[in-house]
């Protein structure tokens, strides 16, 4: 007899526990699940990744609700609790009809404990919260300016106390709201081989409720919002776009590698950073991407294959290497760079729209740790730019260890020359937090 398939909820509160468990990425942790149903519905795909990072960017928020209305909320099971957030989500984000997103609860609740045990106070719960939950996200954000970070906007105690102290207040407030938006998904366009409004135009074609929208002074950058699975995409497929974060394309850009450089991609991960480079150099001249990642590598070869790297005047190398390590690295430090680009390991933490996962895994004592690493690789890094070249350094974080006083401590002993430097901030450029620095080796 065939097994019921499982809906988007079930899906969703199965992904989610898995998430807490492995403290994982969420998008690779959901695409694992997806593969495992390769049969759910694209409108229950849809909806299962709309509960899951919905649940993760607002779970301080919806612990709050659920523990005020909650006889007993220390009580509440792991699993029980993570249906709670998905209905509260529901209920207070998506506007879904209460019977709806309380009676889909149940039925998850009581395939758990047919008793009817875990059942009624979680009915009880999701009531109050349908009732007052108005009331209650209004007092959630109507405190102190601490309490209504952490609470209403599901930042931690910890980074909400930094910003409050670094931004002030309001700007903290911003950035709180932005982060809680369901970012568009950004594209770079290759413009050696196509256009963005031949790619804007065929994104509309498959997918007629799409949003596509040209993003203001970044020409070969788009903005996507219910696009469908861009990956899949023919184009994508072609590699005439890539999904890559504004603020990683500026990287890229602002290194500005020309056709017949030496180039190395300091910590390339899966390579979309590398295509960029080689489309920027024309396909001309000499690139090598560096990562200690064997598994991050091994996506190179698809790489080569969608963005056309196998072409007479490009030699592009991947290379495993430790680039922190004091030891030469072989196939990196045979010859110096005339550009090198390090998109460093971080924290993370102007992501946590995207990957709002990192709201619950990042610690405090992790800026410190991202902080002396991102040093070793500055330093080591200027060793492998040639007299006369430069680098980018960049990070997907806001935090100022890792971005503005490190290179200003770099330059300050006399090891660079600072020549350009951008902020990428989701509450002003709609985008994930990003700082980058241009450096030439003194």
């Amino acid at each position: 007899m065939p097994r019921n398939p499982i809906t988007a909820r079930a899906l969703a509160v199965q992904t989610l526990r898995q998430i807490d468990q492995r403290r994982g990425f969420s998008n690779r942790i959901l695409a694992e699940q997806f593969e495992r149903h390769p049969d759910l519905e694209r409108r229950e795909r849809g909806l299962t990744t709309n509960l899951v990072y919905g649940v993760l960017r607002h779970r301080g928020r919806l612990d709050a609700l659920i523990d005020a209305v909650a006889v007993r909320p220390k009580n509440l099971s792991a699993r029980a609790r993570e249906i709670a957030r998905v209905a509260v989500f529901e209920l207070r984000e998506l506007q879904h009809p209460p019977h709806a997103a309380i009676s889909q609860a149940l039925g998850l609740a009581t395939a758990l404990d047919p008793s009817g045990g875990l059942a009624r106070p979680l009915h009880a719960i999701l009531s109050a919260i349908d009732r007052e939950g108005a009331a209650a996200d209004a007092r959630l954000a109507a405190g102190k300016p601490l309490d209504v970070l952490a609470d209403r906007w599901s930042i931690p105690r910890w980074l909400a106390g930094r910003w409050i102290a670094n931004l002030g207040p309001d700007l903290a407030l911003a950035r709180a709201r932005a982060l809680a938006e369901p970012p568009a998904v950004e594209l770079r366009v290759d413009l050696s081989r196509t256009t963005a409004d031949d790619v804007a135009a065929a994104l509309r074609e498959a997918e007629p409720k799409a949003l596509v929208e040209p993003i203001a002074d970044q020409p070969q950058a788009l903005r996507v919002r219910s696009g469908g699975e861009l990956v899949r995409h023919p184009l994508h497929e072609r590699g005439l776009f890539s999904v890559q974060a504004l603020g990683a394309q500026r990287a890229a850009l602002t290194l500005a590698p020309c056709p017949e450089e030496h180039v190395l991609d300091a910590c390339a991960g899966m390579g979309t950073k590398s295509l960029q480079l080689a489309e920027l150099m024309g396909r001309r001249g000499r690139l090598v991407a560096a990562d200690a990642s064997e598994l991050r590598l091994g996506e190179h070869a698809a790489l080569r294959r969608r963005g056309g790297l196998d072409v007479e005047g490009l030699e592009f190398t991947s290379v495993i290497a430790d680039l922190a390590a004091d030891e030469p690295q072989p196939g990196v430090d045979d010859s110096t760079y005339d550009a090198v680009l390090l998109d460093a390991p971080c924290t993370g933490l102007g992501n946590l729209a995207r990957h709002p996962e990192l709201r619950g895994t990042v610690q405090f004592a992790d800026i410190a740790v991202c902080a002396a690493l991102q040093r070793r690789l500055l330093d080591r890094s200027r060793a492998r730019v040639r007299p006369g070249g430069r680098l980018v350094y960049a990070v997907c974080s806001l935090e100022p260890e890792e971005g503005p006083r490190l290179v200003r401590a770099a330059c300050d002993a006399g090891s660079f020359t600072l020549e350009h430097e951008e902020t990428w901030t989701p509450e002003a450029h709609q985008t994930d937090g990003f700082y980058l620095a241009r450096l030439r080796p003194s």
